[in-house]
């Protein structure tokens, strides 16, 4: 064979391999960023639904104290300002956005199962905002309330969701109990 066209036919080879090479690298990168965007959408949505459970708890307590004839002498007597609907609107909207976002995100990357309990997650939302949306602010907090009834459907809710995002993730061991009464150096009394 002619030399030189044998140091064509090795440059191509290598070009080739090369080219092959950087292919299979930026598809594992769009790979591992793709998983790293899902990972985080998990975690927002997490995050975000508890922080937005908190502020229904905040909105039912905020019901409790601010009811009855005191509230509207407060009111009468510029104590305390009437709660505004645009307000509140905002104030929720701020952190359902990321919730949103995180819920879009789990719909156009995740697995069936993935949408499946972030969808459960989202009903089991909506229905601690709306246990403290029917609180008359006049009862007393037992443990027969729908707020907690709800409050433990979302953490339910919080929890699968949790173990399906480290075994899509493949992060630590994938079967966990994450609602343990165990904690760190704490001995059994």
């Amino acid at each position: 064979m002619n030399p030189t066209i044998a140091a064509l036919l090795g440059s191509a080879i290598t070009a080739f391999a090369s080219l092959f090479v950087v292919m299979v690298q930026s598809r594992l990168r769009r790979r591992h960023r793709e998983q790293a965007d899902l990972q985080r959408a998990y975690i927002l949505m997490l995050s975000g639904a508890l922080r937005l459970a908190h502020k229904a708890e905040a909105l039912r307590q905020t019901k409790y104290w601010r009811s009855g004839l005191r509230e509207v002498g407060n009111q009468l007597l510029g104590g305390h300002k009437p709660l505004d609907p645009m307000v509140l609107h905002d104030w929720l909207a701020r952190d359902m956005a990321t919730v949103e976002a995180a819920w879009s995100e789990i719909w156009t990357s995740g697995d069936q199962d993935g949408i499946a309990l972030a969808n459960g997650l989202m009903t089991a939302f909506n229905g601690v905002m709306d246990a403290a949306m029917k609180s008359s602010g006049q009862e007393a907090f037992d443990a027969t309330d729908e707020m907690l009834v709800a409050s433990r459907r979302l953490g339910e809710a919080r929890g699968q969701l949790a173990l399906h995002a480290r075994r899509v993730a493949k992060l630590g061991p994938r079967d966990v109990d994450l609602f343990t009464d165990r904690e760190h150096n704490l001995q059994p009394a």
